[in-house]
């Protein structure tokens, strides 16, 4: 038996025969239940002696391996009884609850012994031999010791064992139980077990483990806790979350391994083709990188709704039960709190993701920031950043109007200094994305005048701002500044306005293809009608010489196509959107031309662009748009949702139908982003700044990074320190010998150029190289006069 004997009782046993013996029981259980039954006893009297000792504070300094005690005892014997409970299920059952009483009395136990017996209960939990949530408040306690090793074993295994339990599926009646012990935890009084508490709970919830209402709203719930250091905690994490979700995004789209059925670009063919095989070399190049940041951003943008589909937001913040009453809570005691700046600064952050996310209305908030919007405030990008986001549709003009004047009168001024500028005015751009109503003409127009700025920085925020609202309200710019073919009829909605839908997303689409589809049918029949008259279609040179006016068109196929825009990459890399598409009858001729074949006189006057379906009507020119876009806005405005069927014409949607909208959606996306980065001709002749305006309501929920808000002006250096900077550049710099000297310094043997040239030709080359010389000298030689002597007159 290893030495043991029932007169020593199981003492003075060391930790290689526990070993040992252990190792026997596992084979053979019921052989050895006497030795099992000794050694419980002796981990009884242990127990009791440790019990009775006085409780005085314990060392810190980690046990002597040679160190006896009964201290030592307890724990080997306590590890060895914990690997033995799956075998002795009866003998054992009282294990944990002995375990325990020991543990309550942490703060008089050695170090070595309290991590044994942790180690020990973790054991048993491993076998399913206890409940999480009997031991789940003295893991909370031992984490509150000094000892860095002990409070990182429990809180590991507090967050691994909840994670293994809800791998498989969501076990709801362990998780409520165990939420409701944190959660009386982190309400209770004592700060550090209320701490831990809480990083436990924002660890989960990182995790992914617990992302429900209740874990959200606990975690929110602590920013109202009474202790600071649990309120300041609970601020860093709410607002640490959406920057560390950003980080992991922009990891994932870095990464290469993609999913292609998943992840689909609809580029069409011409587009690629003439990114790989129209231009020059440098031109193709340009474009080939354009078409791949197309392809990227969309790839990027699909990614992050299909994630948001998937899964949802997981956000504490937006998973508040009340989130009214947490902002008004929360900025009661913004204002009645005597914290450092940087601690009210966090605050004034939460309340403005908060206010911005589920669009609240707190007017008293927008006074409150005006205060520190200074330019020698302190972190000032940080408070404009939270008035940005404090900022959506439903917060009425009136309220906001202050602060916008505020941040014009003291940033936007001609002695402020340049990088202060920029900052109010991209803080007015943003401001302005989400509340348009709030700008005035007087003061766009005001703004518009630092598009001519020395300073770049504040010259292209200017030009930001005058992009805005080309886009919502062109009427408020002047004439210079609205762009070509402005709609000066648009405008932004009105306060409280409200866009419902009618029917289905999308569903429109379906219709337009379908007109697309009998447009092209009708276009083909009149194609090979007209392949009939090409003799009689034949222009001379004299009548274009002669100045008549003729209508253009952008039907593709066409033979009297211009060679030289196939030639040219730059004008031919898409459709010219500003010509005039004419259909069926109104095949496009010269009107000179039309009048000899048909025998009839045009009503308009001769160049006056026809609309499409009625001949001789000029087009406004007030409009200032071609033809081709007023008959894509009447189209828009003529369709009617009951008029769109399904395939089967029963009116209600299928899957297929469902999956053509989305593929059409998707090309629509993929040739505006195309337009955006200037590969369509519409994008290139776009001169002007344009900005792609997001929907308020997507804005109002992101994250305003103060980066974006600040301007970095580069400083005009003295000429000492441009000496000094020169000076510095050539310190590693070899000093300036002429390329002879060089070669006449060089030691070693000959470069590979010279080896080179004394390389051997192979035979062919030199009998080539020979033939060649003797061609040479022979063509050379026959270009000579030959002398012939002197005549015998002329000597």
């Amino acid at each position: 038996m290893g030495g043991i004997t029932a007169a020593s009782g199981g003492r003075n046993i060391d930790n290689g025969d526990l070993l040992s013996l252990q190792a026997r029981m596992k084979k053979d259980p019921p052989g050895y239940e006497e030795e099992l039954l000794l050694q419980l006893r002796h981990f009884d009297a242990c127990i009791s002696i440790l019990l009775l000792q006085a409780p005085v504070q314990a060392p810190t300094g980690p046990t002597p391996a040679g160190e006896s005690g009964p201290a030592k005892e307890v724990a080997d014997v306590a590890m060895f009884l914990a690997h033995m409970a799956p075998f002795y299920p009866q003998h054992l059952k009282e294990l944990p609850q002995k375990l325990l009483q020991v543990l309550s009395n942490y703060q008089s136990l050695q170090p070595h012994l309290r991590r044994q017996l942790t180690q020990s209960l973790i054991l048993l939990r491993n076998r399913k031999k206890v409940e999480l949530t009997q031991i789940l408040p003295i893991l909370i306690d031992l984490q509150c010791v000094g000892d860095r090793v002990l409070r990182k074993l429990a809180f590991l295994h507090i967050i691994h064992d909840i994670r293994r339990t809800n791998l498989k599926h969501k076990n709801e009646q362990f998780n409520r139980s165990a939420q409701n012990l944190l959660f009386n935890i982190l309400k209770g009084d004592e700060e550090v077990k209320a701490k831990r508490a809480l990083v436990v709970l924002a660890e989960l919830h990182r995790r992914k483990v617990w992302t429900d209402e209740r874990t959200a709203d606990a975690i929110c719930s602590a920013c109202l806790h009474k202790s600071p250091r649990i309120m300041i905690a609970s601020l860093r994490f709410l607002l640490g979350y959406d920057q560390e979700k950003e980080d992991q995004e922009e990891d994932e789209s870095s990464d290469e391994e993609e999913d292609p059925a998943k992840l689909s670009v609809n580029v069409d063919r011409e587009s690629i083709y003439k990114a790989y095989h129209k231009g020059t070399v440098s031109s193709k190049r340009k474009k080939q990188a354009k078409l791949q940041r197309v392809i990227r951003s969309m790839k990027k943008q699909q990614r992050t709704h299909s994630r948001e589909m998937e899964q949802g937001s997981h956000a504490p913040l937006q998973h508040v039960v009340d989130p009214q009453e947490f902002a008004e809570k929360l900025f009661a005691r913004l204002r009645s709190c005597n914290e450092k700046f940087e601690v009210k600064l966090m605050m004034m952050q939460l309340i403005s993701r908060t206010v911005g996310i589920h669009r609240l209305i707190l007017l008293n908030f927008y006074p409150f920031l005006q205060r520190y919007i200074e330019p020698h405030q302190r972190d000032v990008t940080l408070v404009l950043a939270a008035a940005v986001q404090a900022c959506h549709d439903l917060v009425p003009p009136d309220a906001i109007e202050p602060v916008i004047r505020q941040l014009v009168n003291h940033f936007v001024h001609d002695r402020a200094r340049p990088e202060v500028i920029a900052v109010g005015l991209n803080v007015v751009r943003e401001i302005c994305m989400r509340v348009p109503l709030i700008m005035t003409p007087e003061l766009l127009q005001d703004l518009a005048l630092y598009k001519k700025n020395r300073e770049k920085a504040v010259a292209a925020a200017a030009r930001s701002v005058i992009a805005v609202y080309r886009e919502l309200m062109p009427s408020m710019l002047g004439k210079k500044d609205r762009g070509r073919n402005a709609d000066l009829a648009a405008k932004p909605k009105a306060f409280g306005e409200v866009s419902v839908a009618t029917g289905v997303p999308g569903a429109e689409l379906l219709l337009e293809d379908t007109e697309s589809e009998n447009e092209d049918g009708e276009g083909s029949e009149d194609e090979e009608e007209d392949d009939d008259d090409d003799d009689e279609g034949v222009l001379t040179l004299e009548e274009e010489e002669s100045g008549d006016e003729q209508v253009t068109s952008d039907l593709d196929g066409e033979e009297g196509e211009d060679e030289d825009d196939e030639d040219d990459d730059e004008e031919g890399d898409d459709e010219d959107d500003e010509g005039v598409e004419l259909t069926g009858e109104e095949t496009p001729v010269r009107a000179k031309k039309k009048r000899k074949v048909e025998g009839q006189e045009t009503p308009g006057t001769p160049g006056t662009p026809m609309t499409p379906g009625t001949p001789g009507t000029p087009v406004t020119p007030s409009t200032g748009q071609s033809l081709r876009n007023l008959r894509k806005q009447a189209v828009s405005k003529s369709i009617d949702t009951s008029e769109i069927k399904s395939k089967d014409g029963d009116g209600i949607l299928s899957n297929e139908d469902y999956e053509k909208i989305r593929v059409m959606k998707s090309k629509r996306a993929a040739k505006e982003a195309l337009s955006d980065h200037g590969l369509t001709k519409a994008g290139k002749k776009r001169k002007e700044t344009s900005v792609k305006l997001t929907n308020p309501d997507n804005l109002s929920g992101r994250r305003v990074d103060p980066a974006v808000l600040e301007a970095h002006v580069k400083r005009r250096m003295e000429k000492e320190e441009r000496v000094a900077m020169v000076k510095a550049g050539r310190e590693d710099r070899t000093p300036y010998s002429s390329r002879t000297a060089t070669k006449q310094k060089k030691t070693g043997g000959m470069s590979n150029k010279q080896k080179n040239k004394r390389k051997a030709l192979p035979l062919a080359a030199v009998r080539s190289k020979v033939a060649r010389n003797a061609e040479m000298k022979r063509m050379k030689g026959r270009g000579k006069n030959q002398f012939r002597g002197k005549k015998a007159w002329k000597s």
